[in-house]
């Protein structure tokens, strides 16, 4: 495989900005933020796929490709079901045995998109792909790209040929037992026009040199992020002019600094300010046909444990085997076949040299298997493979290149025999486990079906999730079960990724429609829904007895708060924990293990970078400043204003409240009161009028007074102009009614009060340009307020004294109290605005896009469209169906290792072995790239006490004495561990401190008196933080005391 990258690399911004506004945004948003609008205009009227095979991988792939929203797809299956595709195919039931295949999958394929044409190739369907090939081409010649699963290699190779002088895109993907693997062919000359889908970075100069190869240096503590051969053009370079618009290559020296292939030896001096941007560029990858690839493959590592070559060995032999035995797979565990398997493949490597030595156990476990499928693999196998098919529609991020083996062979020994002939007293007979015994064998499958789960969200991972279980049998035996909760809501914007849902599940709750979607795939499931939130509120619910019998708890949510209460829970109960999360075509699983391994919160992300109170105040330098500074108004302006006014006029005691309240902007709060009582509009003219004022304050005055305070020509006490890098020069904007961002803001504020105050919206464009030119302006008035320029200053404190805020007091009270008398109690209707970005007839986004690209305009900041302020206002995380399927697919993998291993083993502080921990993976990877990462979880650190005891964050010290004085409690550590007690904490509670005299009295109360729980709290222990000293007055780390009540 070849890469060309040209020297004048192409710069193809039409396609990265393009907008297709036929989309559906309500549906494909999230995902439109990964793939952007140029890739996905591409799938929905160019993507036409055909998909030959649909079983557990086909169907897989199938289910994504529609979600994404390609073309259309035409379904290609000669095989009948039977029962070994249960254990894989979610589509298919005992019903379809018997029944083709694609024709059973058809109709729930075609609902989950409205806007995807899914057909069976009926007629084709009774010939061979080998037939079709040579009597009807001009069939296949519709297509885009051309998938193939359960093929066998003649077919593959011939399929490949015809689609390298066609010019259409080929994939192979398969999995056979425990082994999966995935080829690309995208021909030759294809384009990659975004290799990552990353952001383009940019930075600010602090200097450039005059040299043959010019040196750029960064900012101060603005790294450049750039990695060699990056693109990357410069603008508003003062001094060095002549190096502005221009296009070049960088080589990093450092993370501040780096080189360019241009001589500005001769150029002028650089003297201040420059923007250095990166550039996307085309990149142009050349494939290898398959007959070619077999012979060499360049394959990506998947494991860098393990020899991909191996498993590229094994392809090649089971195919043969195929070929050699009647198109049969070797028989489970068949010491025959395996011979013959092996001999298979010490000749095909005597040609080949591809491995050294053939592993022979992983070759007997590859032969005794491969006739089975599990659904962890298929998942990942296939939404790997779909993504490609994206990929090779769009030209969005860069291909496989171009093999890629995903096995797990390490699940199941040698010695394990599939025993599926004596099931009775099992509901494996009447589940969907047929392939799956194969490769794990009737201990493992019921040890499965007896296990209690309970999950965390019904989302995106949560669908896919709960659909594993399903097709694992997981809590489908008499002592299994299934609980899961979400207190969230079925919206629109879900149903691209969450595919258990429907348009007519809209509203509906996602616990309990997922569960009566999961029944349908699988009825012997015993599974609970619930709807509660995960808090500690809901502590009486999921306490002790809740969680004791649990086998593992699955987190699959979206926020970092929720997730790190969810992992102190299983650190209490010493429960095994699965987390997960996407992040657009980013993913990664984290294994947690009692005893064993760290725990989510044992390591924590840096804090987010906090932008400078100045800096959104007065001196933004980027977009995002701009839209931050848009979404703090739309809050002030149309959300706590009108709340706050809503509540005064509702409550006479409001300011008395107000008064006691630890509220830190009670004056400013008094008089935004007052103003607001004295604009209170009526009707439709007056919003405007307001919107017209609050235009001319925002854009025009607000710049003056920064002006006045910082002039345009000033200097600082260095010498250098005020005005420099990374602060931009401001220009007042003058209100003119034909231009349409002006009047956006203006239409999208009228419209948003009369929203609050409950007035008719007037859809006459006219009649606000008329309204707006009728509004008197109230001229500027040049305030005396300091304006913060420092950027490690906070954001001031409001100060004053109770003799104001008395005053004050009065008058607005009075204010009140003409207000009422002027207006009735029913005219008095308030709807303050609670910010939702995904509807847009509210004009929320409509308003902060207005006012973020005005606020933009004044600082020459380029302006954005709605599409991007939405991301950023909203906070939206970009996602796509399928790196949701791959992450499930490798959680459940997980998760199947954990269930096993938790089932045979009682893990304690005394039965902790370290060597465990190598059967067990946390990944992570990026799909765009394509790149995978594992490794074994961290270890449990070990806190030392003494030279004879030590402990981790699982352990405790354990007091079952609900009756113990906080006497005796002291005692208690004095007698065994000779360590004195200085502090007993609960939570946020201190229970006793030695230091204090007045504490001396509580040695003789009963702990438990203390801890003043809730009278409905039904927790059966308190954990209980204790510092210790020894006797020579150190002190002692120790673990949490567990106090039994």
């Amino acid at each position: 495989m070849d890469i060309d990258i040209p020297e004048s690399t192409t710069k193809d911004d039409n396609k990265l900005l393009f907008r297709d506004y036929s989309l559906d945004d309500s549906l494909y948003s999230r995902q439109r933020y990964v793939l952007g609008d140029f890739a996905m205009s591409k799938l929905t009227k160019e993507g036409d796929v055909f998909l030959c095979g649909l079983g557990g991988v086909g169907v897989e792939i199938a289910k994504n490709i529609i979600l994404a929203g390609i073309k259309s797809l035409t379904l290609y299956d000669q095989t009948l079901t039977s029962d070994y595709d249960l254990s894989t195919q979610f589509y298919l039931d005992h019903s379809s045995i018997g029944k083709n295949r694609a024709q059973c999958s058809l109709d729930k394929l075609s609902n989950l998109n409205p806007y995807v044409k899914v057909k069976c190739a009926a007629e084709q369907q009774q010939h061979s792909l080998l037939d079709l090939l040579q009597s009807d081409q001009s069939f296949l010649l519709q297509f885009k790209c051309i998938i193939l699963t359960e093929t066998n290699l003649e077919t593959q190779l011939k399929m490949n040929e015809f689609c390298r002088n066609n010019n259409i895109y080929f994939i192979v993907a398969d999995v056979y037992g425990l082994n999966g693997w995935v080829f690309n062919d995208f021909g030759l000359d294809f384009k990659v026009y975004d290799k990552n889908g990353e952001d383009n970075k940019q930075v600010f100069i602090s200097h450039i040199s005059n040299e043959q190869q010019a040196i750029i240096t960064t900012m101060d503590n603005h790294m450049h992020q750039f990695e060699d051969g990056d693109t990357v053009t410069f603008k508003e370079v003062f001094g060095m002019t002549e190096i502005n618009n221009s296009t070049h290559k960088v080589t990093v020296l450092n993370p501040f600094s780096f080189k360019i292939p241009f001589d500005t030896t001769n150029y002028s001096k650089y003297e201040r300010g420059g923007i250095v941007s990166q550039v996307k560029s085309i990149d142009i990858l050349n494939f290898k046909p398959l007959n070619e690839s077999i012979k060499s493959p360049d394959i990506l590592l998947f494991d860098d444990t393990k020899n991909p070559y191996q498993i590229h060995l094994a392809r090649e032999t089971l195919y043969l085997f195929k070929e050699n035995n009647g198109d049969q797979l070797p028989r489970e565990h068949d010491e025959n076949d395996f011979n013959k398997f092996i001999s298979l493949a010490e000749t095909i490597n005597t040609k080949t040299k591809w491995v050294d030595e053939i592993d022979k156990e992983l070759f007997k476990r590859i032969s005794f298997t491969s006739k089975g499928k599990i659904c962890p693999i298929t998942s990942v196998i296939g939404a790997f493979a779909a993504q490609e098919v994206m990929k090779s529609l769009t030209g969005k991020f860069t291909p496989l290149l171009q093999w890629i083996y995903i096995d797990c062979n390490e699940l199941i020994s040698v010695d394990s025999k599939s025993d599926n002939s004596n099931t009775r007293g099992s509901t494996l007979n009447n589940n969907r486990l047929k392939s799956q015994l194969i490769c794990l064998g009737k201990e493992n499958c019921e040890l499965l079906e007896n296990s209690k789960i309970f999950m965390i969200g019904s989302g995106a991972i949560g669908c896919e999730m709960l659909k594993n279980y399903a097709l694992l049998g997981i809590a489908c035996g008499d002592l299994g079960k299934i609980t899961i909760t979400d207190n969230d809501l079925i919206e629109k914007s879900n149903l691209n990724r969450q595919f258990l849902y429907r348009n007519t599940d809209i509203n509906q709750p996602k616990s309990k429609t997922a569960r009566k979607a999961i029944l349908e795939m699988n009825d012997k499931i015993k599974i609970e829904a619930n709807q509660d939130k995960i808090d500690v509120k809901s502590e009486n619910i999921y306490n002790s007895e809740f969680y004791n019998p649990l086998d593992a708890v699955v987190m699959a949510l979206d926020n970092v708060e929720a997730r790190m209460y969810v992992d102190q829970r299983c650190v209490t109960f010493k429960k095994a924990l699965l987390e997960s999360g996407t992040l657009g075509t980013k993913g990664h699983v984290q294994t947690i293990i009692p005893f064993l391994t760290e725990s989510y919160n044992s390591q924590k992300d840096p804090n987010e970078k906090q932008t400078p109170f100045c800096t959104l105040k007065s001196f933004p330098s980027n977009l995002d400043h701009c839209i931050q500074w848009s979404r703090d108004k739309f809050e002030k302006l149309f959300s706590i204003n009108p709340l706050e006014l809503d509540q005064f006029l509702q409550d006479p005691e409001y300011l008395d409240k107000l008064v006691k309240s630890q509220s830190s902007n009670k004056i400013s709060t008094t008089k935004s009161l007052a103003k607001l009582m004295d604009v209170y509009p009526l009707d439709y003219k007056q919003c405007v009028s307001l919107a017209r004022i609050k235009f001319e304050k925002l854009f025009n005055y607000n710049v003056l007074h920064l002006i006045k305070a910082y002039p345009l020509d000033l200097m600082t006490k260095e010498g250098i102009p005020f005005w420099t890098s990374p602060k931009r020069p401001p220009t007042p904007i003058v209100f003119n009614s034909q231009d349409p961002t002006h009047m956006a803001f203006i239409t999208s504020y009228t419209n948003l009060l009369c929203n609050i105050f409950s007035i008719p919206i007037e859809n006459d464009s006219q009649a606000v340009i008329n309204y707006c030119q009728s509004t008197i302006i109230p001229p500027i008035k040049h305030k005396n307020k300091t304006i913060i320029s420092d950027e490690k200053a906070a954001a001031p404190v409001e100060t004053f004294s109770m003799e104001e805020f008395e005053k004050l007091y009065k008058a607005l009270s009075e204010t009140r109290k003409q207000f009422l008398a002027n207006h009735t109690t029913a005219s008095i209707s308030l709807n303050p605005q609670q910010f939702e970005k995904d509807d847009d007839s509210n004009h929320h986004i409509s308003f902060i896009t207005a006012t973020a690209n005005l606020r933009a305009r004044i600082y020459s900041i380029e302006e954005s469209d709605r599409f991007k302020v939405k991301l950023i206002a909203g906070k939206i995380i970009p996602a796509i169906a399928t790196t949701t399927s791959v992450v499930s697919g490798l959680a459940s993998l997980e998760l199947l290792k954990v269930l096993l291993y938790m089932k045979k083993n009682t893990p304690s502080s005394t039965s902790r072995k370290l060597e465990d921990l190598d059967q067990f993976k946390n990944y992570y990877l990026n799909l765009s790239i394509p790149f995978f990462s594992q490794s074994n979880p961290g270890e449990a650190l070990s806190t030392k006490v003494s030279s004879s005891f030590s402990f981790t964050l699982w352990d405790n010290w354990e007091i079952n004495k609900p009756s113990m004085t906080v006497e005796e409690f002291i005692q208690h550590f004095e007698v065994n561990f000779k360590l004195n007690v200085t502090g007993i904490y609960h939570n946020v509670s201190m229970l006793f401190l030695s230091a204090l005299p007045s504490h001396m009295k509580r040695r003789s109360l009963e702990l438990k008196s203390l801890l003043h729980l809730e009278d409905d709290d039904t927790s059966s222990f308190v954990d209980l933080f204790v510092s210790f000293q020894e006797e020579n007055g150190d002190e002692v780390n120790s673990p949490t005391i567990r106090f039994y009540l």
